[in-house]
């Protein structure tokens, strides 16, 4: 049972690998066009618009969808596809009205948005412009977590493989052919077309693999239960956007438009690399079937491998953190260098609380998730307040710093929040033994390349070899320390036999 659910998760991750492998390859080659092309002080309108629509967005898109993955899959599970189909509808109601209701909103709040509350008049066009985006990205996610209830998570490696190429070739041809004025919303133009058209494939293949998903049926719905566990998610997924995207926007407040720009081409980086490692939609709908002893052992078996993975991740930014951003945005976004070594630390951080979340949802418990959200985003406002105000009188760039700087300690007390309750209520702990040996491996290789540095040049050549030969001196390190085990490399024999059998 428990090796089979390894298997379970650890060939959903493999595809779950490759899908975030496309959209962050294909992220960065669009981050690093409109990057160059927008230049610090529109990419930072650009992100300013996109972050206030996703604020908006996530204040029900976490909660719908989350209960789509909560409770079409359970029904799947119990081998009723009539309430499967029935509460499927009943979620895509919710998700077009409260969509459709935001986007609404949104256009209207442009204006005051734009010169009363940022003072950036320039904001007010994209931020009417943003709604096209919102309202297709909403119905996009939606169908997204159909494949992961189905466990069919190739066809969303293939439709991110698609909307990558579309939004790239898009966003060239507006950078191209269209006035220099136009193209920010040029730009969210192609990520609303781009996503709209990618949403038709999912659709199509949906109902091909689920037909049952489409039939009409009379099976009663648990509403008020169904949304009841919305309200929930979508409290977490209001603090969890405030809370993530709160540094951005205060940044967009108190500072110029180039340096929401040079905040947000650090924070995209980390969230690249951490995007990775954040299994939470392979994960919940599994923890729904799994009792308590199945939950302890494959947690732990799950965080073994992102200690492994995330933290050499991190010591490898603190070594080449600013050649990074050199080479990717230009030397006119070197002001991200600092921000981007102190947001490194959220590449352990995010993926480990999204983990924890995935359980508490599964359990039906997301009161906890509240009650630690709640803390950590007013945290999170005040430190950013003051450290930004503090900072601000010595320069921007030291502003730029302590806004990074209060996201990582409001990130960190959120995670160990969620590891208490995890503790209290779910009698569920982590082994911390399995960060010792990552940590061990990762000085070695660090030093090692420290040293190699004082030597050498880099350029994208040598800085390819260097990433490579790194990685070699911390799998051998891990090697050497017994991180990695023969069941380790058993079971990666194992899942890639199962996949090539797929």
């Amino acid at each position: 049972m428990e090796e089979k659910v390894y298997e379970n998760i650890a060939i959903s991750s493999f595809w779950n690998f490759f899908m975030v492998l496309f959209a962050r390859l294909g992220g960065l080659i669009f981050v690093i066009i409109v990057a160059r092309f927008l230049l610090p002080e529109g990419f930072g309108i650009y992100n300013l618009a996109i972050s206030i629509a996703l604020i908006l967005l996530v204040t029900i898109d976490n909660g719908i969808n989350q209960s789509l993955l909560r409770y079409v899959a359970e029904s799947i599970g119990n081998k009723n596809k009539k309430l499967a189909s029935a509460e499927s509808k009943y979620l895509l109601r919710l998700k077009v009205f409260f969509t459709l209701f935001l986007a609404i909103v949104l256009i209207l709040l442009s204006y005051p948005l734009s010169y009363y509350l940022f003072n950036k008049p320039d904001l007010f066009i994209p931020l009417m412009f943003v709604s096209l985006y919102l309202i297709s990205y909403s119905l996009g996610s939606f169908y997204n977590s159909y494949f992961y209830i189905i466990e069919k998570v190739e066809y969303l490696t293939i439709k991110q493989f698609l909307f990558e190429i579309i939004r790239i070739l898009g966003v060239i041809l507006v950078f191209l052919f269209i006035a220099k004025k136009y193209h920010i919303i040029g730009t969210m133009g192609v990520l609303a077309s781009s996503m709209f058209l990618t949403t038709i494939f999912l659709i199509y293949h949906l109902k091909r693999l689920a037909p049952f998903l489409f039939e009409k049926t009379e099976e009663h719905v648990d509403k008020k239960r169904i949304f009841h566990f919305f309200i929930y998610l979508g409290m977490i997924g209001s603090f969890l956007v405030i809370f993530g995207y709160i540094d951005i926007i205060m940044v967009g407040i108190f500072l110029e438009s180039s340096y929401v720009g040079f905040y947000s081409a650090a924070f995209a980086l980390v969230a690249g690399i951490w995007s990775f490692l954040n299994i939470y939609n392979i994960l919940l709908p599994i923890f729904t079937k799994m009792n308590k002893h199945d939950l302890q052992e494959s947690l732990n078996y799950v965080f073994k491998y992102l200690y492994i993975l995330a933290v050499p991740a991190i010591f490898g930014i603190f070594v080449l953190g600013r050649y990074l951003i050199k080479l990717i945005y230009g030397n006119e976004y070197l002001p991200a260098v600092f921000p981007f070594y102190i947001l490194s630390v959220l590449i352990l951080i995010t993926p480990l609380a999204s983990i924890i979340e995935s359980l508490f949802s599964a359990k039906e418990k997301p009161k906890y998730i509240v009650k630690v959200i709640i803390l950590s985003t007013f945290l999170g406002i005040l430190l950013n307040y003051l450290f930004i105000t503090l900072f601000l009188k010595i320069s921007s760039n030291m502003a730029l710093i302590g806004v990074a700087i209060a996201t990582v300690i409001s990130q960190a007390v959120y995670l160990i929040g969620l590891l208490i309750y995890t503790k209290k209520e779910l009698k569920i702990t982590l082994n911390p033994t399995h960060l010792i040996k990552p940590i061990l491996a990762s000085s070695i290789m660090a030093l090692v390349l420290f040293s190699i540095n004082t030597q050498i040049g880099l350029n994208p050549f040598t800085g390819t070899l260097e990433v490579l030969f790194g990685a070699f001196i911390y799998f051998s390190a891990m090697l050497l320390f017994k991180g990695l085990e023969k069941k380790d490399l058993h079971l990666l024999k194992k899942i890639i036999k199962d996949l090539r059998s797929k």
